[in-house]
């Protein structure tokens, strides 16, 4: 057996590199730490920063165009925020044009999820603590 010992990164695929480096610098506030070339294909790459991971956007050899629930199920990536983000994501998302989920926010014990699309089709979420009960 190989142990691992954690994430690397996570990688999410995407048609257009330009595009998608916007929506997640300037939509989620990622930061831009190299774009080039990829190892293996030698098809464009991002490598963004979200706190301590690293999201890697890697360009698709042929663009398509899907629809992510009904091929990958609820198969997404979340990401942290601090719930005053969480609590004003889907009024600033629909501001910039962001397609949200029909059942865009699910409250748990464990934490609250926004469910959102990238240009690209792929399932977000943003994650947040839950509320705390005051009282």
């Amino acid at each position: 057996m190989i142990k691992t010992k954690g994430l690397y990164h996570s990688g999410i695929p995407v048609n257009d590199l330009d595009r998608a480096i916007e929506f997640y610098r300037d939509v989620l506030g990622m930061d831009v730490a190299n774009v080039a070339r990829d190892d293996l294909r030698g098809l464009g790459r991002a490598d963004l920063r979200s706190g301590g991971s690293i999201v890697v956007l890697f360009q698709r050899p042929n663009p398509i165009e899907r629809d992510a629930l009904a091929e990958d199920g609820v198969t997404h990536q979340a990401f942290f925020v601090d719930g005053d983000d969480f609590d004003t994501a889907e009024e600033r998302m629909r501001a910039a044009g962001v397609r949200i989920h029909e059942v865009p926010v699910v409250e748990r014990r464990s934490g609250r999820g926004f469910y959102f699309f990238d240009p690209d089709g792929n399932l977000l979420q943003l994650y947040a603590p839950p509320r705390r009960k005051e009282g």
